[in-house]
Formats: C-alpha cells, sequence, structure tokens
C-alpha cells in the first residue's frame, strides 16, 4: 500500500532560510510520502517591514514555473492565495474558500485521507484542516510562536486547540514539551537534526580557502544563520572590541538593524550563503557562536546550528538557552555556554587560543551524528506509523 499523502502547512516560505520544515518534508518525500507544502499562511497581520516578503509572494503567485514548482521529486509547492489577515473571522473563511479548492485539486490523485501536518496554529489552518477530514492531524511546534511577537500572540488560543485535539504533538525543546503536556499526556520531543552526510564530505575534501577568507588572518570565529531580532547585536559587537585580533565573520540575511556591527573592524558580515554553502563555510572557521538574547521566545529554542557546528568538530559557543545547557548537561563540554560579554569573549578566546585535538574534534562529530536528520526523520515515520494504528484501532473498536 502506497504511504498516505502529506498536507504540510508551514512557517515559512520554501524559499526561505533552510530549516527544518524543508529538511523534514524532504525527506517525507524522499520515503515515499506525496507530499504538498503549503507556504506560510501568516500567523499575525503585516507590518510595514513584511512589504518585501509580500512582495515576493505577490511575484511568485504571477509566475506559472513558480506556482508548479516541485523542488524535489515527490514535494510540491503550494503558494497560498490568501489575505494577511489571520484572526479576521471573515477573512479566514474567505481565504478558506481560496485555498481549499488547490488543495483539493492536488489531493484528487490520491486514494486515502491525507495527513495534515501543521506548523501554524492559525484560525485558517484549524478550519482547512477539519474540512479535510484527515487519516491523522500532526502538530510540529517548532517555536513558541505566541512569543515571536505582540501581534502573534492570538495564536495562543488556536495553539492550545491543537495541543489538545492533534493525533500526533512533536516539539523541538524541553520548555515546548512542558507547555504542551499542560494539554495532553502524549508529547514527542523532537528537535531538529542535522544532515551528516554532507558535513562528512566538506570535512574530507581538499582545502580550498574560500575567496571571502583569503585576506582574514587567523583566527577566525563565525556565525552561520539569519540575524534576526533575537541575534544579540550588542552582545556580537562587544564580543569583538574585546578581541581585536579575532575576526567575526557572520554569514545570514540581515532582518535587523546590523549598523552597530558594520562599524566593528574585525566583523564581516557577508549576507546570504545557500544551505548548501554551509558545510564549506564552517570548515573556514576556528570556532563557532550563537549570541541569541534571552526572553520568552528564545527560552523555547534549541538551535539547529549547534549541530551543523559539532558535525564539523568546531568548538562552539553559545548564549545559556535552556536548551542548549541540558544539551552541555547531556554530553559534556562538547559547548561552551557564556552569559555576559567579558565570559563569552574569554569562551573564545579559550577556543581559538589552540588548535582542538582529534580527540575532542571526533567527540564533537560523534554527538552531532546523534542528531542526523535520517535518524530524525525515520523517527518521526514511526510516530506517525504508531498514531495511524492507534486512531484505526479506536476507530474500529
Amino acid at each position: 500500500m502506497s504511504l498516505p499523502p502529506i498536507i504540510t502547512f508551514s512557517s515559512i516560505d520554501w524559499d526561505f532560510t533552510w530549516q527544518g520544515h524543508q529538511e523534514v518534508m524532504s525527506r517525507l518525500a524522499a520515503l515515499g510520502h506525496p507530499v504538498l507544502f503549503v507556504e506560510n499562511t501568516g500567523i499575525r497581520r503585516p507590518m510595514i517591514s513584511d512589504f518585501a516578503r509580500l512582495r515576493r509572494r505577490a511575484v511568485a503567485l504571477s509566475s506559472r514555473e513558480r506556482r508548479s514548482l516541485a523542488p524535489v521529486p515527490g514535494l510540491q509547492v503550494l503558494a497560498p492565495r490568501v489575505l494577511p489577515f489571520p484572526y479576521s473571522h471573515p477573512i479566514t473563511l474567505l481565504n478558506a474558500a481560496l485555498l481549499e479548492p488547490g488543495i483539493r485539486k492536488w489531493l484528487r490523485q490520491f486514494d486515502q485521507p491525507p495527513i495534515v501536518w501543521t506548523y501554524l496554529p492559525t484560525p485558517l489552518v484549524l478550519r482547512l484542516a477539519a474540512r479535510l477530514r484527515p487519516a491523522l492531524l500532526v502538530y510540529y511546534c517548532v517555536d513558541n510562536l505566541p512569543e515571536s511577537s505582540n501581534l502573534a500572540r492570538r495564536s495562543a488560543e488556536g495553539e492550545r486547540q491543537l495541543f489538545r485535539s492533534a493525533d500526533l504533538v512533536m516539539v523541538t525543546s524541553e520548555q515546548l514539551r512542558e507547555k504542551a503536556a499542560r494539554y495532553r499526556p502524549s508529547v514527542h520531543v523532537v528537535p531538529s537534526g542535522v544532515s551528516m552526510d554532507a558535513f562528512a564530505n566538506a570535512r574530507e575534501a581538499p582545502v580550498t580557502v574560500l575567496p571571502e577568507f583569503a585576506s582574514l588572518r587567523r583566527p577566525v570565529v563565525g556565525y552561520v544563520g539569519g540575524l534576526h531580532r533575537w541575534f544579540d547585536v550588542a552582545l556580537t559587537a562587544a564580543v569583538a572590541r574585546r578581541l581585536p585580533d579575532v575576526q567575526f565573520v557572520l554569514v545570514g540575511p540581515a532582518h535587523i538593524d546590523v549598523s552597530g556591527l558594520e562599524r566593528v573592524e574585525n566583523v564581516h558580515l557577508l549576507g546570504p550563503r545557500p544551505h548548501s554553502d554551509v558545510p564549506a563555510l564552517l570548515r573556514m572557521l576556528d570556532a563557532a557562536i550563537i549570541p541569541y538574547v534571552l526572553d520568552a521566545y528564545t527560552r523555547s529554542v534549541f538551535p539547529t546550528k549547534l549541530s551543523e557546528y559539532l558535525a564539523m568538530g568546531l568548538p562552539s559557543i553559545s548564549t545559556p538557552l535552556p536548551d542548549v545547557v541540558a544539551f552541555r548537561n547531556r554530553y559534556g563540554a562538547v559547548v561552551d555556554v557564556a552569559a555576559t560579554a567579558d565570559e563569552f569573549a574569554e569562551a573564545v578566546r579559550r577556543a581559538v587560543s589552540q588548535p582542538s585535538s582529534d580527540e575532542e574534534r571526533r567527540t564533537r562529530i560523534d554527538v552531532a551524528s546523534a542528531q542526523d536528520w535520517g535518524l530524525r526523520v525515520a523517527h518521526i515515520e514511526t510516530l506517525l506509523n504508531d498514531a495511524l494504528a492507534a486512531k484505526s484501532g479506536a476507530t474500529a473498536r
């Protein structure tokens, strides 16, 4: 029997920075699940800062090629035609009417009900999930979305509803598990993973200095990921000023004002790069950092980039995010934790003062191997099968 199709309501667009959303769905498609990846329908009303993204969406919708995009075999991307007001009841009804026909058209090629998988706890998703009568309703809670902004707080009620009613709930951190466990007895912690094969290939390839690094004197410390509101600009600038002989390279799109970093001589902003370039970029580093602010949102974050840093064997330094602290407690000193600029600078200084031993690098790589996406998705597939069997058995009774 063919595997059930999956309709996933994503909280990001397919072309956004590569994250677990794209990774998991690509791998489930490779296992044989037909996947419809519905791009972000919104968690809050739009602001002026969203204009560029909305313009890109408009361009995407006007492109026949983009509307039929199949970026990996077995996976189709749907750019939704919806109005960006997720908590208006009339607009929710209108958006559902606009979006449902395209989903049902895709579904007509299959002879079994779909798995509806959502990253979004919004009224639109809840309405569509009810109308589609799925074989399974899955909520993968990868962020504390109600705490992501004041405008997103209204998603809390939908999240509580999904915690209660979904057939399967997965979360990426212990803090999110504790939150979900208030509403249901069974919650599965499935953190983000890492594609170990890509990093193994990069580690074993001949060393080639990338042009962006050719003029930089060592040591070089880096960060790879979005420069977003949770990236601590002030902390990073302060640490760089304390270590003028260390070069700090930041790779990723800037979603915030980074002028405070541009004024620091030994900080280099390289801008966005394709996710496929990450292993080669990390190979250029002597150490890597995760300088996140601590707030209600980041206290529920386990940063994917930590596993990527470790997969390259890099010494890593992070602010004391609860799940990073728990990770260190579990696996030992594969990641250093520092709260203040002085502590962070000292941790960086220790990390780059001498090259890591082969044993230290091997330990980090071994820890990362336990987070491999192949293992993660195999676990997810088992959870899906168990939930389908349990629901089928309950229905039969």
